[in-house]
């Protein structure tokens, strides 16, 4: 398959178009996304954010500002969708190359996991994206029919093609499949539906820590009915959890008083779960101690914990890459790394036996597995780097008894 050679530079952009991104400064993870997004794309354009949603209003927004800067009918304009997205200069690369492609009268989309091209995406990292995309490079055509009734997260026309659009309505609807956006603007809305089987059956209260906008506990009190507590220190997220969760408590967890729980939360709770938390903790054990305190005496916690033996990571490593980014294992507010003996040993310090560990598989891929399973030097966990991320359910141990402060 030829690949058409980009002609044109990421600098000719003149016009980028952004759907409505309001949380760009909730978190910490969002405020690197949209560090990352702006190093990506071309200082040297206008930006304009739409105040609607929908495709329809991007295209009117940059015709409108197109009009007021004026812009001619050949300068290249970009529509992202939101801001949540991790677009890669190979991505954007793509879109130009497509555009180049087919000429004028043409609006070229994004591909992204609301439609995924095959081999299907198997990244967990920055540099695995890359990777991917390349293999897209390799075995998608540069353009394909755009998919009915799908908002893309980016697209790439030119101003003239949207006047044309408007004033005659006959434009080409194209999508570059090796033009992979990741979006990642359901960071804090995560139902983690894969999680519930690990709540015991008897659980009648549940605290979630940093469980974000409390998506996980809307999931779970619609399949067990259970009541439902959310703590939570960003004060926006726990604006939009209080309409689905029983009880939300924000601010530190450490320093919360339960105020109005039996003995102010004491053996108050059936169950405590850290969906993608205990990473960020700078003392992960110190947060498992605080919930021993907090457990019903067959209370138990549940975990996600990512896996820093992936396969992804180790491919990363090999290549001399290790990039921080929003969202993944590489997230850039992780503190802390953790491998299956690392999680083994952090529940043990803290006073846990684990009865149950499932593991989420995103597998390596066959060529991969075959030369590291054929280098004899190594012991290779074959199982390891398999695994994103381990699920855990933990009990506390009766007769562990707590660590005595130096």
């Amino acid at each position: 398959m030829a690949l058409v050679k980009m002609t044109t530079p990421l600098h000719s952009i003149a016009l980028i178009a952004i759907g409505p991104s309001p949380n760009l400064q909730a978190s910490e993870e969002f405020r690197s996304g949209w560090a990352q997004l702006q190093r990506t794309l071309p200082r040297a354009a206008h930006w304009v954010e739409a105040i609607a949603s929908g495709s329809e209003a991007l295209y009117a927004t940059a015709m409108t500002q197109g009009q007021q800067l004026p812009l001619a009918d050949d300068a290249r304009v970009l529509l992202l969708a939101h801001a949540h997205v991790i677009l890669t200069a190979g991505a954007l690369a793509r879109l130009h190359q497509a555009l180049d492609h087919n000429g004028p009268h043409t609006i070229i989309h994004s591909c992204d996991s609301g439609h995924p091209p095959e081999p299907a995406p198997d990244y967990c990292t920055l540099r695995g994206l890359e990777r991917y995309q390349h293999q897209l490079t390799v075995k998608q055509p540069l353009t394909a029919p755009a998919p009915d009734h799908h908002v893309p997260l980016a697209t790439l026309t030119t101003l003239g093609t949207l006047r044309h659009q408007t004033h005659h309505g006959k434009v080409q609807h194209l999508q570059a499949p090796a033009a992979f956006v990741h979006s990642f603007a359901d960071y804090h809305q995560g139902r983690r539906e894969e999680v519930l089987p690990l709540i015991p059956t008897h659980a009648a209260r549940v605290l979630d820590v940093g469980g974000g906008e409390g998506g996980f506990l809307q999931a779970l009190k619609q399949a067990r009915g259970c009541e439902t507590h959310l703590a939570e220190y960003s004060k926006q997220a726990c604006e939009l959890a209080s309409a689905h969760v029983d009880h939300v408590w924000p601010g530190d967890f450490f320093t919360q008083s339960f105020t109005g729980l039996p003995h102010q939360g004491q053996q108050a709770f059936d169950c405590i779960t850290f969906l993608d938390v205990l990473e960020h903790a700078v003392d992960p054990s110190a947060w498992l101690v605080r919930a021993r305190a907090l457990l019903s005496p067959e209370g138990v916690v549940v975990a996600s914990i990512p896996n820093v033996g992936h396969w992804g990571v180790v491919a990363d490593l090999l290549e001399g890459r290790w990039d921080y980014c929003p969202v993944g294992i590489h997230c850039i507010t992780h503190l802390r790394f953790f491998t299956e003996q690392g999680v083994q040993e952090l529940f043990a310090q803290a006073g846990y036996t684990i009865e149950q560990c499932e593991r989420v598989q995103v597998p390596c891929p066959p060529q991969w597995q075959q030369h590291w399973a054929q280098t004899p030097a190594l012991q290779v966990n074959t199982a390891s780097w398999d695994t994103y991320a381990f699920l855990i359910r933990a009990r506390p141990v009766v007769s562990h008894a707590s660590p005595i402060s130096p």
